[in-house]
C-alpha cells in the first residue's frame, strides 16, 4: 500500500527538483522543465552542475545543493548515473521521485541489474518512484506535467494509465480530436517501484476522474488487478486497450518493458468478468470514452435508425445487428407522428428512411429525431443523415461535400446542439451520428459543435453501433452486479 503523502508528493508536489535539467528546449531535461515552470504554481529547482542557470532559474550542481525541501525529483539523466543521483535524493529526503532514463530492464542483463539496483536504494531509502523508462506524468487539476508531448492541456475528467508512452501520446493525440481532456495521466515504464494496479488504485479514488482509460501490454498482478477493476468498475467504467496477444506482439513487450503477458483469451474473459470494456485500438478506445462521458447508458439493445438514404439505412442496420443489436418495429403513434412530418414516400418502417426527401436537408430533421427519442421501443437512435450544419453542405457532387462552408458554426447549429443534449438526458436514450458521408464527419466547425454538447460525429455506421453495443454490455454488467 502506497502512503497518501507519496501520492501526494507525486501528483501534487510542494516542489520539484529536475535532475538533468537543460536549457535546450529540445532535450528531455528542457521540454520538462518549460512543462514544470509554466504554470508558475511551485517552486522548480534545476540540477545541472554544467549549468549556472537554466531557463532563468538559480542552477544546481547537485539535489544535496539545495537548501529548501524537495518534494518530488525528476531525474532525466544517463542510466549509469541514475543510480548516485538516486541514492542523493534519499539523502536529500525528497519524498518521491520520476525517473524518465531508459536503459534497465527493458535493455538486457545488464540495464535488469542496474533496475533491482535502483530499487534496492529506493527500498532502503524509503522512496518510490515512477518508472525506469518512463515518458512521464501529469495532473491537469494540480497543474504539474512532466510529459514532453504535451503542453497547456485543460483539466479533464478521464485518468489514462499507459505502459507505453508513445501509446500513451497516441492517445492523448487522438483524443484531443475529439476535445477531450485527461485529469490524470502516468506512463508506467518498467514498474519497478510502482505497480499499474497502484495507479488504478489511486486514480480511482480521485474526485475529478470519471472514466479510467488503461494502454496495457502485460500484468505482474492479474489477480489484484482484476479484484480492484471489480470493484471500480460498479462505480466507474474502465475502458482498456490491451495488445501483446500474439506471439510475436508478447515478444516484443517483454523487450519492451519486460512485461509480463499471458494467452488472450483469458485477459478477454477475465476483464468481462471484472466489469472492463476491451476495446480493440485507440479509435474505439476514444469512440467509447467520450460515450461514457456524456451519453446515457441504453436501457436495452434495440436502435432505431434514421437515414437518408435506403443503402445507408441497410448499412447501418448490418452494422447494428453484427454487433448483436436489435432493429425493432416503431410505435403505432411513432409512425403516426412521422405521417405528418414527413412526405408519403418514407419507409413507414424502422430504419426510418428519408428517401431523399427535402426533410433530410432542412432543419425538420431534428423534429424527427425528437419523435424517435420518445418511441418506447428504442433504446438508442443512430442517425445516419446530415443534422445541424452539415445540412446546409452544398451539393456539387460527393468530390465538392464540405468545400466552401464558413467554418463558424451560426446561432442555429450551436442552439440545436444544445437542445440534443436536453432531449437525450430527459428521455435516457442515447443518440449516435454519423456523417452523410466521409468527409461530411471531419467538417471541423460541425464536429466540434455538436462535441461540446457530448455528440461525436462517426465517420462510419459500425463504430457507433461499436459503441452502442459497449454501452449495452456495460449497462447488462452494471444490471447483474446490482441484482437489477
Amino acid at each position: 500500500m502506497i502512503p497518501d503523502n507519496v501520492w501526494k508528493s507525486l501528483f501534487d508536489p510542494e516542489s520539484v527538483a529536475v535532475i538533468g535539467a537543460s536549457n535546450n528546449p529540445g532535450s528531455w531535461g528542457g521540454r520538462i522543465m518549460s512543462n514544470l515552470l509554466a504554470p508558475n504554481n511551485r517552486p522548480i529547482y534545476p540540477v545541472n552542475p554544467s549549468s549556472p542557470e537554466i531557463m532563468g532559474q538559480k542552477s544546481f550542481a547537485s539535489i544535496l545543493d539545495i537548501q529548501e525541501p524537495v518534494d518530488m525529483a525528476a531525474i532525466v539523466v544517463r542510466a549509469e548515473l541514475v543510480p548516485n543521483r538516486l541514492k542523493e535524493c534519499v539523502q536529500k529526503k525528497v519524498n518521491s521521485a520520476l525517473i524518465i532514463s531508459g536503459g534497465f530492464r527493458e535493455t538486457g542483463e545488464t540495464g535488469a541489474a542496474r533496475e533491482k539496483e535502483i530499487l534496492e536504494i529506493a527500498r532502503e531509502g524509503n522512496i518510490r518512484f515512477i518508472g525506469p523508462n518512463t515518458m512521464g506524468h501529469m495532473d491537469t487539476h494540480t497543474k504539474l506535467n512532466t510529459v514532453n508531448f504535451v503542453q497547456g492541456m485543460p483539466p479533464g475528467n478521464v485518468a489514462l494509465i499507459a505502459q507505453s508512452g508513445n501509446m500513451g501520446a497516441r492517445i492523448i493525440q487522438n483524443a484531443d480530436r475529439y476535445g477531450m481532456s485527461f485529469s490524470r495521466f502516468v506512463c508506467c515504464g518498467n514498474e519497478a517501484s510502482i505497480y499499474l494496479e497502484d495507479y488504478l488504485e489511486y486514480f480511482a479514488s480521485d474526485p475529478n476522474t470519471r472514466v479510467i482509460a488503461l494502454y496495457i501490454e502485460g500484468l505482474r498482478d492479474a489477480r489484484r488487478f482484476l479484484k480492484t477493476a471489480g470493484k471500480i468498475t460498479r462505480k466507474k467504467p474502465i475502458v482498456v486497450l490491451k495488445s501483446g496477444g500474439t506471439k510475436s506482439a508478447a515478444r516484443a513487450s517483454r523487450s519492451h518493458v519486460g512485461a509480463l503477458t499471458g494467452a488472450d483469451e483469458v485477459y478477454s474473459a477475465a476483464f468481462k468478468q471484472a466489469g472492463v470494456i476491451r476495446v480493440k485500438d485507440d479509435d474505439e478506445l476514444c469512440d467509447v470514452v467520450v460515450a461514457l462521458l456524456n451519453q446515457p447508458l441504453p436501457k436495452g439493445r434495440k436502435v432505431g435508425i434514421l437515414t437518408m438514404g435506403g443503402g445507408l439505412g441497410v448499412v447501418a442496420t448490418e452494422s447494428c445487428e453484427n454487433e448483436g443489436l436489435e432493429i425493432p418495429e416503431l410505435e403505432r403513434s411513432t409512425i403516426e407522428q412521422l405521417n405528418e412530418l414527413l412526405p408519403e414516400r418514407w419507409s413507414h418502417a424502422n430504419p426510418v428512411d428519408l428517401v431523399g426527401s427535402d426533410v433530410a436537408h432542412s432543419p425538420e430533421i431534428i423534429k424527427t429525431l425528437w419523435i424517435l427519442l420518445k418511441d418506447k421501443n428504442l433504446d438508442a437512435l443512430l442517425s445516419n443523415a446530415w443534422i445541424g450544419r452539415m445540412h446546409r453542405l452544398p451539393r456539387r457532387g460527393i468530390e465538392r461535400v464540405s468545400v466552401d462552408i464558413d467554418d463558424t458554426p451560426d446561432r442555429s447549429e450551436r442552439e440545436h446542439a444544445r437542445e440534443f443534449f436536453q432531449q437525450v438526458q430527459k428521455y435516457g436514450v442515447p443518440l449516435f451520428m454519423v456523417g452523410g458521408y466521409p468527409n461530411s464527419a471531419s467538417d471541423i466547425a460541425a464536429y466540434v459543435t455538436y462535441h461540446k454538447e457530448g455528440f461525436l460525429i462517426y465517420p462510419q455506421p459500425y463504430r457507433a453501433a461499436r459503441v452502442i453495443r459497449h454501452l449495452v454490455w456495460y449497462r447488462e454488467y452494471l444490471e447483474s452486479v446490482n441484482g437489477n
